[in-house]
């Protein structure tokens, strides 16, 4: 009998065989069906870091009717999906924390450059104003790939302390490698800044009266300060530089506009930047 169990298992062996070959490949894949491979995660987008330097002729302080060269700093960062989004060349320097792709949100700086007081007569007395640093945040939204709408607000430390803010919006048009864009800006300035520039103290008036230079007492309060508008040209070298050039039309608004210090309310600024955008990789956080 022993004959015959082996037989039987030697007939059954080959029949699994036979089976395994009818059933081919397909077969031997059904032994694993059960254990597939886990589907791939979406791989996070590469971010950019654009860097680059700006050049402007700007008022010589707010309200002069002399004129300064100003250099300026280009900084910002942002996803692989948002590298052909607008940026304004009048924008501040950004980092977005948030970017949807047609919103963004993110910290914003800038560099107030003071005023000194052998900038002009009307200044003699006053004393000088020193350089501020100003730190808040921004957002902006592309409702449509033709516009774009801005918000800043910051605050100021070093010759002035207070609340400053700008609001924009640009209409853009592109062609191949060209953008055009133009659009309103609107500023505000608390008290801090306002006092600071169009403000006279008492003893500012005191001091500027015995100098030669009569100013009455003025109180600048906070508000908006000044409305303009902007026009801009860039152009995209494709190699990841990109050249621009804007030029500014504002009018200052209450209290700035109607300061002893002011000269003259109209206020012009043209300027010059260049870029270059490079790939930093996968992000860490």
């Amino acid at each position: 009998m022993l004959w015959c169990r082996d037989a039987m298992l030697s007939v059954g062996v080959a029949g699994l065989m036979l089976a395994a070959a009818a059933g081919g490949p397909a077969a031997a894949a059904d032994l694993y069906a059960s254990s597939a491979a886990p589907a791939a995660k979406p791989s996070a987008e590469d971010w950019y870091l654009t860097i680059g330097v700006s050049g402007r002729v700007e008022p010589d302080y707010p309200g002069a009717d002399d004129y300064a060269f100003r250099p300026g700093a280009i900084f910002s960062i942002s996803k692989a999906s948002g590298l052909n989004v607008f940026r304004s060349v009048d924008d501040n320097p950004s980092v977005a924390l948030l970017d949807t792709g047609s919103f963004r949100v993110g910290a914003v700086g800038r560099l107030d450059w003071g005023r000194d007081e052998d900038s002009s007569d009307r200044l003699t007395g006053l004393g000088d104003v020193d350089m501020s640093i100003e730190a808040g945040g921004f957002a902006e939204w592309y409702p449509f790939q033709w516009l774009r709408l801005r918000g800043e607000l910051r605050y100021g430390m070093g010759g002035f302390d207070g609340v400053t803010g700008d609001l924009a919006a640009d209409l853009i048009y592109t062609m191949d490698r060209w953008r055009f864009a133009v659009g309103p800006r609107l500023s505000y300035a608390g008290s801090g800044y306002m006092g600071t520039y169009f403000g006279i103290t008492p003893l500012q008036s005191l001091s500027a009266t015995l100098q030669g230079n009569p100013l009455p007492v003025f109180n600048a309060g906070a508000g908006f300060d000044a409305v303009a508008a902007t026009a801009q040209v860039t152009y995209n070298f494709r190699n990841g530089f990109e050249a621009g050039v804007y030029g500014t039309y504002g009018y200052l608004l209450g209290d700035a506009a109607a300061s002893p210090l002011t000269s003259d309310e109209s206020q012009f600024k043209a300027g010059v930047s260049l870029s270059y955008t490079f790939n930093m990789g996968k992000s860490w956080w």
